[in-house]
C-alpha cells in the first residue's frame, strides 16, 4: 500500500519576499507620511511649544509626588530607583535635580505646593494636546477648561500610578536578581536592562491612556494602542539620538552657565512633545493596519479598484 504525500505550501522565493516587503513599505508610508506632514504645520509647533513649557513646570512636582509616595510607603529601593531613572532619562542636570529633590521632599509644605503646581501645570500640558488630538481625530468641540482640568488630573494620577508601579517592580527585581551580582560590568548591564524592561511598558501604557482618554470623542482602543506602542519604541530611539546630538549643540557656550540647563530641558521637552503629536496623528490614521499587512498575501494586499473603474 502506497501513501500519497501532499506537497506542503510553497516557500516564497526572494523575489516574492522582496515584493511583499515593498508592499509593506508603501502601505506603511501611507500612514507615516501624512502623520509626519502634520508636524510641518504651524499648529503642531504651537501646541508643541506650549506643551514643552508646561512640561518643565510639571516635571519637578511630578517627581516630588513619586518620591513622596515612596516615603509614605517607606520604600527606600523605590526611591533609589526613581533617582536612577531620572539620571537615565534626563539629558542634563540630573545631579543638581537629585539634590533639589532630596531637599524639597523633606518639607511637607513644599510637597503640598508641588501638588498644587502639578494640578495647574498638568492642565497646561494636556489642554493644547487635547486641542491637537481633537483636530487630528476630526472632533469639532473641545472640552471646557474645567472638563480638561478633571481629565488632566485623572491622567496625572493614572500615569503616576503606572510610573510608581513600574518603579516598585523594577526595584524588587533589581534587589532580587541584580544586587547579589558583584561583577561591576555585569551588574551595570543588568541594572540597565531592568530599568528598560519596566520603564518601557509603563511609558507605552501612559501614551496609550493619553491617546485614548484625552480626545473629546469616542476613540477605538484597538486603533490607539499600536500607535502608543510604536511611539514608546520611537521615544527610546529619540532619547539616544538626543544624547548624541546634545554635545554638538553646546548650549552652555551659547547661553552661559545660568540659562544653558533650562534651554536644554526646553528643547528636550519640545522634542518629546513633537514625538507625542506624531504618535497622536498616527493613532488617528489607523496604525493598527501596519502589522496586519505582514499576514496578507500579495493578492489581498493589492489596492481595491475604485468605484469609477466598475462603471
Amino acid at each position: 500500500m502506497t501513501t500519497i504525500s501532499t506537497p506542503g505550501p510553497a516557500v516564497p522565493n526572494w523575489k516574492e519576499q522582496s515584493r511583499r516587503a515593498w508592499v509593506l513599505v508603501r502601505q506603511t508610508a501611507t500612514l507615516i507620511g501624512p502623520s509626519a506632514k502634520f508636524l510641518t504645520t504651524c499648529e503642531a509647533h504651537t501646541y508643541a511649544y506650549s506643551v514643552a513649557a508646561n512640561a518643565i513646570l510639571a516635571l519637578v512636582p511630578f517627581l516630588v509626588l513619586l518620591i513622596t509616595i515612596a516615603h509614605l510607603t517607606q520604600s527606600s529601593p523605590a526611591e533609589r530607583m526613581i533617582y536612577q531613572l531620572v539620571a537615565e532619562y534626563l539629558p542634563a542636570g540630573a545631579l543638581e535635580l537629585k539634590s533639589d529633590l532630596v531637599r524639597l521632599t523633606s518639607h511637607r509644605g513644599v510637597q503640598v505646593f508641588s501638588l498644587i503646581m502639578l494640578a495647574v501645570s498638568s492642565s497646561g500640558v494636556f489642554l493644547p494636546f487635547e486641542v491637537a488630538l481633537n483636530g487630528v481625530w476630526g472632533f469639532k468641540k473641545n472640552r471646557s477648561y474645567v472638563g480638561n482640568q478633571i481629565v488632566s488630573l485623572l491622567l496625572v494620577g493614572s500615569c503616576a500610578a503606572l510610573a510608581y508601579a513600574g518603579v516598585v517592580f523594577a526595584a524588587a527585581f533589581k534587589a532580587a536578581l541584580v544586587d547579589p551580582i558583584h561583577i561591576l560590568w555585569l551588574n551595570a548591564g543588568l541594572n540597565f536592562i531592568v530599568m528598560k524592561l519596566f520603564a518601557l511598558p509603563m511609558t507605552i501604557l501612559s501614551f496609550w491612556l493619553v491617546f485614548w482618554w484625552l480626545p473629546n470623542g469616542k476613540v477605538p482602543v484597538v486603533q490607539v494602542f499600536p500607535a502608543a506602542f510604536y511611539t514608546g519604541l520611537l521615544a527610546e530611539v529619540v532619547k539616544l539620538v538626543f544624547g548624541w546630538v546634545l554635545p554638538l549643540l553646546d548650549f552652555q557656550r551659547a547661553y552661559g552657565r545660568v540659562f544653558w540647563l533650562p534651554v536644554t530641558l526646553l528643547v528636550w521637552t519640545y522634542v518629546g512633545a513633537i514625538l507625542l503629536l506624531f504618535g497622536a496623528s498616527l493613532s488617528a490614521r489607523g496604525v493598527i493596519k501596519m502589522p496586519s499587512i505582514r499576514l496578507r498575501t500579495l493578492d489581498s494586499a493589492s489596492p481595491v479598484p475604485s468605484s469609477s473603474s466598475n462603471v
